[in-house]
């Protein structure tokens, strides 16, 4: 009698094990979104603006601004030597001006950088409400991290695009993101490691961000945050595209 209870009781045993693996999961992410304010603050925020620098090379900067707005809206800038590069989405339409090269009217972007900027206008990330955006989250268990213990969270998205992060055991806070996706038929791999995190409003923000383009790339941008706007108003225009130069009239000469 014993020996037939013996399969019941390990079936009941390892569904039980994934159970409290998926409320972990789920713990720890609710976690993370109160360690960032709070779902109920982060449910109130509509617009950003973040001004700093990028560091593109030994003792040179570029100053940036980010605009992001609903969600759906995204804008960043960047000055190098004198000319500003933009690129811009707006909702699903996504346009740049790349003046290198004598380069002055906007194009439009391909599929793959609109795909890419709908992901950066989503100021939420991937963790907060994730099961309204498609996502799953799994939780790998615990890591070391260069002396500090991680979370591991495993997030498959909607697209099947799968990323990593490493939340800190102690603050919740992310500490570093890996993705592979495909991008123009490649597969790329990328990560970030957000630091310096301030109090903005009651909002927990990262001030450094560390881009690489891959695990064993010890080589990478820095982003330094300066300053962030919670909720301004932004005009819906800085989102669309302007018109062509070449395909604007000019002005007839009066007479």
């Amino acid at each position: 009698m014993k020996t037939k209870l013996i399969m019941p009781v390990i079936l009941f045993f390892a569904l039980l094990a994934n159970v409290v693996s998926a409320q972990s999961a789920d713990d720890v992410v609710n976690k993370f979104i109160e360690a960032r304010g709070g779902k109920a603050k982060w449910d109130q925020l509509t617009s950003l603006k973040m001004t700093g620098n990028i560091d593109i090379g030994p003792n040179m900067k570029a100053p940036f601004t980010i605009l992001m707005k609903d969600k759906t809206k995204f804008r960043f800038e960047m000055e190098i030597q004198g000319m500003k590069m933009i690129q811009a989405l707006d909702g699903d339409s996504g346009w740049a001006i790349v003046p290198f090269g004598g380069k002055k009217d906007p194009e439009r972007m391909s599929p793959d950088d609109v795909k890419t900027a709908q992901e950066q206008a989503d100021y939420t990330g991937d963790l907060y409400d994730y099961k309204k955006k498609g996502n799953t989250v799994e939780l790998l268990g615990k890591e070391d991290m260069e002396g500090t213990e991680t979370y591991k969270l495993k997030v498959t998205k909607k697209n099947q695009d799968v990323i990593y992060i490493y939340l800190d055991a102690n603050t919740y806070l992310t500490l570093k993101e890996t993705s592979k996706h495909k991008f123009k038929d490649k597969e790329v791999e990328g990560s970030s490691l957000p630091s310096n995190y301030k109090d903005v409003n009651g909002y927990k923000f990262p001030f450094v961000m560390e881009m690489r383009g891959s695990d064993e790339d010890s080589n990478g941008q820095s982003m330094t945050i300066e300053t962030v706007e919670v909720n301004p108003k932004i005009d819906n225009t800085l989102f669309v595209m302007p018109p062509v130069a070449s395909a604007v009239e000019p002005p007839k000469d009066s007479k």
